[in-house]
């Protein structure tokens, strides 16, 4: 019997536990030779500073000032501070406008006829800069033209009063005896990024996007509006040319590297025809979208290229199949200019050689953005780390595109599509990563996540948080955002938490992974260094740990648990859970062991039931045998991986 025909014998359901297993002790064999891997940031409590001593108190003799021709998002932030106020111990603030006569005591939101006004620079402000002052016993705080004022206003009540916009559902306002403020006060800051997006948890609020500074283009103008696109966000080469042409002008489309054919899952980039029909569209999305600060012209999400004779002479010529990508880009931009003069055409350099890596020879017009996609990177440890190959080559394109592209912006990824209830250790390395960006004046940043589409069950809510606040600001104390966080979702037993994730930090990123369980010698078997985007729950990039280790974690959460103050707490610690308890089920350890299968199988239940409880509804996303949503009967003799609904 040869080694195929053997393996094809084994009862289909041994299949995944004898090939994990084997995983496992290959990985024990080759991980001696397995370097340390470097750590991302472990979260430790921050330092606590002296209290200032030198205040002035804010009483009900303050006025609050804006223009008569105050914007709408202005008055948001009058309001925002006058509500506040009265929040923290009844202080009762009036409104009133600059027409009327000038105060004793006055708090200047926005831009307005006071003379303090005249010092601030709004052209070096642009439409989000912050700025707060003291002059005596006034308070200026205003900012850029657009969200500016309003970020201001979160930013002094966040400083100096404690608010906190941890989630859509809570907001902290602590009370206090005194509005107190410094008497010096003189605070600037732009941001590097002038676009930041997520799609974790909580971005469908719009309150919980402006307070923790998220601008894309849904905001509403009474939040400062957003940056907006014309037309769809990405991957839009399916709307710029019709694919129903495909049946009678198949030369528009790309004669595609895979599939040998004509096929509507790229354009031919070549053809002039594609082109006019797609500036045709472009303006079309502009001429319907006026206040649109991009236009995305981006290849959809597949690598089928087109390798007719021209663009692949073009492509060869360049070294790249960018080469095509921004040679058409850069048509479209052109055509626009003149009458869009402040639109930038965006389009990607996404999937590693396909457009991730620039051209030799073009270069990308003033007004066209290149976003670039970090999908195939390691998330494990930043990615200046040294650590993986994968992320030196990132890094290289990140350098080649920041040399030629005025205007560049990075897209991130920040969960596991191949096991999103897994734990995802990437927390200690996503501040590092924002900071790199920032140091290739990247200026916008998009961090994808797992959250609207029913994969909360994990640490959502907080990467949501942690990855807004450090997209505002890269550099500002990350350890303060950790701890604030997890002290008010999760309560007293917050530190346990904390331990648990700087444990996955510290305890992934080696991986010897058996591709889809068959073992096939030798293309299909590769060592791993680093945790990508599409590990598998088995995988020792997720997680690596001993019994002991694993004993130390299950403490963690049981001490979490009886510690959380409220039921809401204890109910938020109980979601975050269930990341621990589906890997441990994955890998039939601790209560889900396989030597009591009836226990593991009464185990299996409770996690299913509380996985409805929680409204978690897909466990992995790109996996073509099935939907990856959860089933609706699944069978509890099987791994939590194999609870899907198949295709």
């Amino acid at each position: 019997m040869d080694i195929m025909s053997f393996f094809n014998s084994i009862n289909p359901r041994f299949i995944m536990p004898f090939f994990t297993m084997l995983s496992v002790v290959l990985t024990s064999v080759f991980s001696a030779f397995v370097p340390s891997e470097p750590q991302g940031h472990i979260f430790t409590p921050p330092e606590k500073t002296d209290a200032v001593t030198e205040v002035f108190e804010i009483t009900d003799d303050y006025v609050i000032v804006i223009s008569e021709n105050a914007s709408a998002a202005e008055i948001t932030a009058a309001n925002l501070l006058k509500d506040t106020f009265s929040a923290i111990n009844g202080t009762n603030i009036t409104i009133i406008t600059d027409k009327e006569a000038q105060s004793e005591k006055e708090i200047s939101v926005g831009k307005n006829n006071r003379e303090y006004d005249d010092a601030v620079d709004y052209a070096a402000l642009g439409a989000e800069g912050v700025c707060i002052k003291t002059s005596g016993d006034d308070i200026v705080i205003t900012g850029g033209d657009k969200r500016g004022t309003l970020y201001s206003a979160y930013t002094f009540l966040e400083e100096y009063f404690g608010y906190r916009c941890f989630t859509t559902e809570l907001t902290v306002i602590p009370e206090a005896e005194k509005l107190l403020v410094p008497i010096n006060i003189d605070y600037t800051y732009v941001p590097p990024f002038m676009f930041r997006q997520t799609d974790w948890y909580g971005t469908t609020s719009k309150e919980y996007k402006v307070a923790n500074r998220l601008n894309d283009g849904s905001m509403a103008e009474e939040l400062g509006f957003g940056v907006e696109y014309a037309g769809p966000f990405c991957h839009t080469f399916s709307s710029l040319v019709p694919t129903s042409l495909l049946a009678t002008e198949p030369e528009l489309f790309a004669l595609g590297v895979e599939s040998g054919t004509r096929t509507a899952d790229q354009l031919c980039l070549t053809n002039p025809k594609t082109l006019e029909i797609a500036k045709a569209t472009v303006r079309e999305w502009l001429a319907n979208t006026p206040d649109a600060a991009f236009v995305s012209v981006t290849q959809n999400d597949n690598a089928n290229y087109c390798v007719c004779d021209e663009c692949a002479r073009i492509d060869a010529e360049e070294g790249s199949h960018s080469g095509t990508m921004i040679r058409f880009v850069n048509a479209i931009a052109d055509d626009i200019r003149e009458d869009y003069p402040d639109v930038l055409v965006d389009t990607f350099a996404y999937m590693d050689g396909y457009t991730r890596q620039a051209p030799a020879i073009t270069v990308p017009r003033e007004n066209v953005v290149i976003r670039l996609c970090s999908i195939e990177c390691k998330f494990s440890a930043p990615m200046d780390s040294g650590y993986s190959e994968d992320n030196e080559r990132f890094i290289q394109d990140l350098e080649d595109w920041s040399a030629i592209s005025d205007h560049l912006f990075v897209w991130d990824y920040t969960t596991d599509y191949g096991s999103l209830l897994s734990p995802f250790g990437n927390f200690g390395a996503i501040q590092r990563n924002l900071q790199i960006f920032a140091e290739h004046d990247v200026i916008g940043v998009f961090e994808e996540g797992a959250s609207g589409r029913g994969a909360d069950g994990e640490f959502a809510a907080l990467r949501c948080y942690m990855l807004s606040r450090l997209m505002w600001d890269p550099y500002q104390d990350a350890d303060k955002l950790m701890y604030e966080f997890c002290e008010a979702y999760y309560g007293a037993g917050y530190q346990n938490i904390i331990d648990f994730i700087n444990g996955i930090d510290e305890n992934n990123g080696f991986g010897f992974n058996i591709i889809q369980y068959w073992l096939v010698f030798p293309e299909h078997m590769n060592m791993e260094y680093g945790m990508g985007c599409f590990d598998k729950y088995y995988a020792t990039t997720v997680l690596d740990i001993d019994n002991k280790t694993l004993r130390e974690y299950d403490e963690l959460w049981e001490n979490a648990i009886a510690q959380a103050g409220t039921e809401w707490q204890k109910e938020n610690v109980k979601r975050s859970q269930i990341c621990w308890r589906y890997w441990k089920a994955n890998m039939k350890r601790g209560e889900f062991c396989a030597l009591n299968e009836f226990k593991r199988i009464e185990e299996n239940k409770k996690l299913y039931n509380d996985m409805v409880h929680f409204n978690i509804t897909t466990l992995m996303i790109g996996n073509p045998r099935h939907t990856g949503k959860l089933a609706e009967t699944p069978d509890f003799y099987s791994v939590p991986a194999e609870w899907v609904e198949r295709k």
